[in-house]
C-alpha cells in the first residue's frame, strides 16, 4: 500500500504520545500538500496543545492535565490518520476513481437513509410473490440491479470514509445487527468495514467489528466480523487506545472466542498454503485422474475416449485397477480439503478475469443466484439446474462460485454427455456426502469467506494498494502479519494457553519463523516446560530463523536445560539437551547426556547410535567402535549405522573396513554426498590421493552442479578442508599436502 513515510512516523509518534513533535511535523507536512485540508481543526488542535503547555510551563498542575492531553493527542491521530486517507487518494489513481465515483452520487447517505433503501428492498422482494409471472421476471431483475448498484456504492463509501466517531460507529452497528435488513447486506457492509480499517487504523471501526463479532445472531455476518477485527487489531497503538485491549480482553473471557480464534490461527495458515498445496494437485493429482479414467483434455475441452472392446477382454482386471486408482487421487484431494486446504484455488484463479471482477465488492459479496451477473444464467431452464447442483455440491467460496457461473456459458457445449448427465443425476452430490462438510458450521463459514479474502489479495489487479494480512514485512525482525498469535495484544491474556497448540501446528509444517513469532509474544508466567520444549526445537532450526528478543538470549541446549528444570525425570527434555548440546558442537555433555538416556533405556537404538556419533567426535573411537560394531551386529541394514561406523573405523585408522563399508554404501538409493566426502578422507588417509581428489571433485559437482572451476576450489577449502582441519591433521596430513591435494582437485573437476 502506498502510504506516505512522513504520515506513518508521525503516527508512529502519536502511538507513544510524543504530542509535541508529531505536531511540529505535521505542520511542516501542511506546508507542502496545503491542498489536503484540515487546517482549521489542525489549529485547534496545535493551540490548544500551546495553550495547556503554556499553562504547565508557568507551573500550573491541572488535575485535568494527563486527560487533556491524552484526548488531544487522540484528536491528533484521527487528524493525521484522515489526511493519510485523503493523501492517498490525491496520489493513487484507483482511491482517486474510487472517490469520485462516491462523490459523484446524490444518495442520502446517512445511517437512517441507508436503512430505509435496504429495508424497503427487502419489502420489494417479499412483494414480488403476489405479482403475475410475467411482470415478475422483469420487476424482480430491475429490483435486484437497482439493490446490487446501491450496494455497490455503499461499499466504496465505508472502505473509504475518513475515522468514525463513536456515533457513527454505534449508527452502523445497530444497522448490521438489524434483522430487517438482508443478511447479505450485512455481511458485505462487515466486509468494507474490515477493508477500511486493515488500511487505515480507527479504534471506533475496530469496536464495531468487535461488538457485531459479540451480538450478531447470524454466522454470516459474526464470523466475517470475527475475521475483520482480527485483521483490523492496531499494531502498537494499546497506549494511546487502552480500550483496544480492553474490549479484546473482554472477549477473550469466553472460552468459545478463544477456541474460534485458535481455529481462525490454523485456516490463515492453510490459506497461506494455497499456492503449494495447489502445486501438489496440478503435478501429482489430476495426472493421475486424467491417466486413470476415460476423458482426455483438448484444446476444445473435455473429451471422452472410446472404449475399446477388446480390453474388457484381454485385460479384464485393468478396468478395475484404474478406477481404483481414481478414487484414490480423488481421495487424496478430499482428504487434503478436509484438513483444510484450499484445494480449488489454482484452478479458480485462472477465472478472475470476468468484468465482473473489476468491482471491489463483487469480491465479498455472498454468493445470491439473483445477483444481476448471474442471474440469467441460473435462470436459464436446465443449464440453470445444472449450474446450481453444481455449485451446491461443492465447498466453493462465494467468490468462486461467481468464477463458475461466469465461466459456465463458455464450456457448457463442451462437457461430455455423460458428465453432464451424471451431475443431473446427482451423482457429482455424493461428492459433498464423501466430504461430510457441514456448511452450516460457523467453521466452514469461516474458511469459506477467508479463501475469498485470499483471493482478492492475490487476484485483485489493485490489490498492492490495500494492505495484505497475508504477506510477511521484510526488515529488521521477521514478520509474518498472518501470525495474529503473535500480536502483542494477545500477550498474557486467556489465548496464550492456546500458544502451543499452534506453535506446534507450525513445526509439524516446519513453518519455523512463524513458530519463533508466537513464542516471542509469551508472557513471563506462560514460560513453563512447554514453552521451553518448543523454544529449544525451534531453536535447533536456527538457521531458518531470525531470532527475536525472547529467543535470542536463549541457545537450544539452555531452553532444554530449563525444561529439564521444570520436569527434572523428562526423558523428551533430557533427549533434546542432548541433540541441542551435539548440534552446538558440546559432544562431551552430548556424550553426557547420551549416557543418562542409555542408563534409563539401555538397548534403544537412538541414544546408542547418539551415543556412538559423540565418542567419534570427540575421537574416543575404541569405545564408539564397541557400541558401533555392536549396532551393526543387531541392524545389519541400517545405513545410518553403517556410516557412522565407517567414519569411526576411518579415524581408528582401519582404512580398509572402512573402504568396504563405503563401497557397500555408493550407488543405492541410500546413496548420499556425505559418503562421497568421507569416502574420500578414507582414501586420501591410506595414500590413494588421486582417488580421493576424484571423490571430492564427485562430491563438489554433485552438491554444486553446473558451476565455476574457480568457486568449486573456494567450496573444496571451505566444506573439505577448514571444516574438517582438525580431523586432517590429527591424521598425518600436513599443510603442503593439503594445497597439493586441492590443486588435484582442480584437475579432477576439469575431467
Amino acid at each position: 500500500m502506498e502510504r506516505n513515510k512522513e504520515l506513518d512516523d508521525i503516527l508512529e509518534l502519536l502511538a507513544g504520545q510524543r504530542l509535541g513533535l508529531a505536531i511540529e511535523y505535521l505542520e511542516s507536512f501542511f506546508c507542502k500538500y496545503p491542498e489536503l485540508g484540515f487546517a482549521d481543526v489542525f489549529d485547534g488542535i496545535k493551540n490548544d496543545y500551546r495553550l495547556m503547555a503554556d499553562y504547565w510551563a508557568g507551573g500550573y498542575r491541572d488535575p485535568q492535565l494527563d486527560g487533556i492531553y491524552r484526548r488531544l493527542t487522540r484528536y491528533m491521530y484521527s487528524l493525521t490518520s484522515n489526511v493519510m486517507l485523503r493523501h492517498i487518494i490525491a496520489h493513487v489513481p484507483f482511491f482517486s476513481s474510487a472517490h469520485r465515483a462516491v462523490a459523484a452520487s446524490r444518495r442520502d447517505w446517512t445511517v437512517a437513509a441507508i436503512q430505509r433503501d435496504l429495508e424497503e428492498f427487502v419489502s420489494e422482494v417479499a412483494m414480488l410473490q403476489f405479482e403475475p409471472e410475467h411482470i415478475k421476471r422483469e420487476k424482480k431483475a430491475r429490483i435486484y440491479a437497482g439493490h446490487q448498484s446501491l450496494m455497490s456504492e455503499l461499499f466504496n463509501r465505508i472502505w473509504l470514509s475518513e475515522q468514525w466517531t463513536e456515533e457513527q460507529s454505534h449508527a452502523y452497528e445497530e444497522l448490521m445487527l438489524s434483522p430487517t435488513v438482508d443478511v447479505n447486506d450485512r455481511a458485505l457492509m462487515v466486509s468494507a468495514v474490515m477493508l477500511s480499517a486493515m488500511n487505515v487504523f480507527d479504534v471506533n471501526k475496530l469496536g464495531l467489528l468487535i461488538n457485531v463479532y459479540r451480538r450478531s445472531m447470524d454466522d454470516k455476518v459474526s464470523q466475517r466480523a470475527l475475521v475483520g477485527w482480527v485483521f483490523s487489531l492496531g499494531k502498537g497503538k494499546e497506549r494511546l487506545f487502552p480500550e483496544e485491549r480492553q474490549m479484546v480482553e473482554e472477549l477473550l473471557k469466553s472460552e468459545k472466542v478463544c477456541e474460534e480464534l485458535t481455529e481462525l490461527q490454523i485456516q490463515l495458515l492453510y490459506c497461506v498454503s494455497a499456492e503449494s498445496d495447489n502445486n501438489t494437485i496440478q503435478k501429482e493429482i489430476i495426472p493421475d485422474l486424467l491417466k486413470n479414467n476415460n476423458f482426455h483434455i483438448t484444446r476444445n475441452g473435455i473429451e471422452e475416449r472410446d472404449e475399446d472392446p477388446m480390453q474388457d477382454i484381454f485385460h479384464p482386471e485393468e478396468s478395475e485397477s484404474n478406477m481404483e486408482k481414481v478414487e484414490q487421487s480423488f481421495r487424496r484431494m478430499v482428504d487434503m480439503q478436509k484438513a483444510g486446504s484450499d484445494i480449488y484455488f489454482g484452478g479458480f484463479s485462472q477465472m478472475k478475469r470476468f468484468p465482473f471482477f473489476d468491482n471491489i465488492s463483487n469480491w465479498f459479496v455472498p454468493f445470491y443466484k439473483e445477483h444481476p451477473a448471474v442471474a440469467p444464467v441460473c435462470d436459464s431452464g436446465n443449464n440453470g439446474k445444472l449450474v446450481q447442483k453444481i455449485i451446491g455440491s461443492g465447498p466453493f467460496c462465494d467468490s468462486d462460485k461467481y468464477s463458475f457461473v461466469l465461466a459456465f456459458t463458455q464450456v457448457i457445449d463442451r462437457i461430455p454427455q455423460s458428465m453432464r448427465e451424471m451431475i443431473g443425476n446427482g451423482e457429482v452430490a455424493g461428492v459433498a456426502r464423501i466430504m461430510d462438510i457441514d456448511n452450516r458450521s460457523a467453521a466452514y463459514i469461516r474458511r469459506i469467506y477467508l479463501q475469498d479474502i485470499y483471493r482478492f489479495f492475490r487476484l485483485y489487479p489493485s490489490r498492492t494498494h490495500f494492505y495484505n494480512p497475508f504477506d510477511y514485512r521484510k526488515g529488521e525482525k521477521w514478520h509474518a502479519d498472518y501470525i495474529f498469535f503473535a500480536h502483542s495484544i494477545f500477550k498474557g491474556t486467556a489465548l496464550s494457553k492456546k500458544n502451543s497448540e499452534i506453535v506446534t501446528f507450525l513445526m509439524k509444517r516446519r513453518m519455523y519463523g512463524e513458530a519463533a513469532e508466537v513464542l516471542d509474544c509469551y508472557a513471563d508466567k506462560d514460560k513453563d516446560y512447554q514453552y521451553y520444549m518448543l523454544c529449544g526445537n525451534v531453536l535447533l532450526h536456527k538457521k531458518n530463523v531470525i531470532l527475536h528478543d525472547s529467543l535470542s538470549g536463549y541457545t537450544a541446549s539452555e531452553c532444554f536445560r530449563k525444561a529439564m528444570e521444570c520436569r527434572p525425570d523428562d526423558k523428551r527434555a533430557l533427549m533434546g539437551y542432548a541433540r541441542a548440546c551435539f548440534y552446538e558442537g558440546n559432544y562431551v555433555e552430548a556424550c553426557d547426556a547420551y549416557g543418562e538416556l542409555m542408563e534409563k533405556e539401555p538397548d534403544k537404538k537412538s541414544y546408542l547410535v547418539g551415543y556412538g556419533v559423540c565418542l567419534t567426535n570427540l575421537e574416543r573411537y575404541d569405545e564408539a567402535l564397541k557400541v558401533l560394531y555392536r549396532l551393526d551386529y543387531e541392524y545389519p541394514e541400517d545405513y545410518t549405522v553403517r556410516r557412522v561406523l565407517a567414519r569411526a573405523l576411518v579415524g581408528d585408522g582401519k582404512y580398509e573396513q572402512a573402504k568396504n563399508i563405503y563401497l557397500k554404501l555408493s550407488g543405492g538409493d541410500n546413496d548420499d554426498a556425505e559418503d562421497i566426502v568421507n569416502f574420500g578422507f578414507c582414501e586420501w588417509f591410506a595414500g590413494n590421493n588421486r582417488e580421493a581428489a576424484r571423490l571430492f571433485a564427485c562430491y563438489l559437482k554433485t552438491i554444486y552442479p553446473n558451476s565455476t572451476t574457480d568457486y568449486y576450489r573456494e567450496r573444496a577449502e571451505a566444506e573439505i578442508i577448514r571444516s574438517e582441519l582438525g580431523f586432517i591433521e590429527n591424521h598425518g596430513v600436513g599443510m603442503v599436502d593439503i594445497q597439493l591435494m586441492l590443486d588435484l582437485i582442480s584437475v579432477e573437476i576439469l575431467r
